[in-house]
């Protein structure tokens, strides 16, 4: 092994875990923002809220490692691809964390006694992604471009709970008055939901090309 492939063996190596890292950052902050919901607690959505500079923080950090390694090494191959699917991950990762940052702030915005509306379809949605964004991250760090076709296949599940909390709240919203906006909330939610599905997703597609060189369509 040449010195110059052992160098991009450790930068790929650092890559690798500062996308870990936001990943992990980003899965806690969606989790975080739909428990400030479920228990209208407006400190922990503050918190998300907060918590969002530090993500920003790592993408920077991430680009930059990415664009050295590209720029200084000149990889080809696996390597290119490892590098350049890299860099996309982590923006994916940025925007989840933004979906989750939104989520906290319509949060800070709600009455907090009001739970009505398909809470638990909220909920289902959630508990969905969050279980994608673990299982595509094991796929990142594993390079399996079958778990990372896997977790994708569950976007279809969250698109389903997305039509039936839409459906549910403009039948509210078509019947009755809302003065506190909760339904109009709530469907904003069901909205970032629904892209961190996607977002997700795109991941999974990233991570297929990282692997196999194949650039499939899994939404």
């Amino acid at each position: 092994m040449t010195n110059t492939h052992r160098v991009l063996d450790r930068q790929e190596v650092r890559i690798h875990h500062n996308v870990l890292d936001m990943a992990k950052l980003t899965g806690g902050a969606l989790e975080s923002a739909m428990d400030s919901l479920m228990s209208q607690n407006a400190a922990l959505a503050q918190q998300v809220v907060e918590g969002d500079p530090q993500i920003n923080t790592l993408l920077r950090v991430i680009e930059s490692e990415c664009l050295a390694a590209l720029a200084l090494q000149q990889p080809v191959a696996a390597d290119l691809r490892d590098i350049v699917a890299s860099m996309q991950i982590a923006s994916e990762l940025e925007r989840i964390a933004d979906h989750a940052k939104d989520i906290a702030k319509i949060v800070l915005g709600m009455d907090p006694g009001d739970f009505s509306g398909p809470m638990d379809r909220l909920a289902s949605m959630n508990d969905v992604c969050v279980h994608m964004l673990m299982q595509v991250m094991d796929a990142y760090q594993s390079r399996d471009s079958d778990l990372a076709r896997a977790a994708a296949s569950h976007d279809e599940e969250v698109n389903e709970l997305d039509e039936q909390a839409a459906s549910s709240l403009m039948m509210q919203l078509m019947t009755a008055a809302d003065p506190t906006m909760h339904a109009t909330h709530l469907l904003w939610i069901a909205y970032h939901l629904e892209r961190t599905g996607d977002r997700i997703t795109n991941i999974a597609e990233r991570i297929v090309f990282m692997v196999t060189a194949e650039t499939p369509e899994l939404g």
